[in-house]
């Protein structure tokens, strides 16, 4: 799956609203999926098709062995959601919020990255001055 084309975060913001942060939570959540035997089957072969392009998330959850895979990991994630003390549901809370800013976090990295760094000059190897 390295040499294949994978979609990026940018290809996931309509599903999300817009919300670039969680776009990318979940382009990391399918390429998980996708390398997960634990996941099953039809979920995996599900991460695959949605990060390679080849289906759009939405036609995806239109299959129905893929809806009904990922329905049966719903329920069973609710239902230990349901069953969570309140402690570990709290910590639970607390993980996804760092995760949250940490993705927050690194798309400003790269945004800065791309715009040449903090100093406003060119990244050191950008290839811009080089001549034929």
């Amino acid at each position: 799956m390295s040499d294949e084309r994978q979609i990026g975060d940018a290809d996931l913001t309509n599903i999300t609203g817009g919300d670039e942060v969680r776009a990318r939570a979940l382009r990391k959540t399918l390429q998980k999926l996708a390398g997960s035997e634990q996941a099953g089957g039809a979920l995996q072969e599900m991460a695959r098709e949605v990060l390679s392009g080849r289906v759009g998330l939405r036609e995806a959850m239109r299959v129905n062995s893929y809806a009904e895979a990922l329905g049966e990991r719903v329920a069973q994630a609710r239902q230990a959601y349901e069953e969570l003390p309140p402690e570990e549901l709290e910590r639970q809370q607390e993980e996804a919020r760092r995760f949250l800013e940490a993705q927050r976090e690194e798309i400003e990295e790269e945004r800065r990255e791309e715009r040449g760094g903090s100093s406003g000059r060119p990244p050191r190897h950008s290839g811009g001055d080089w001549r034929p």
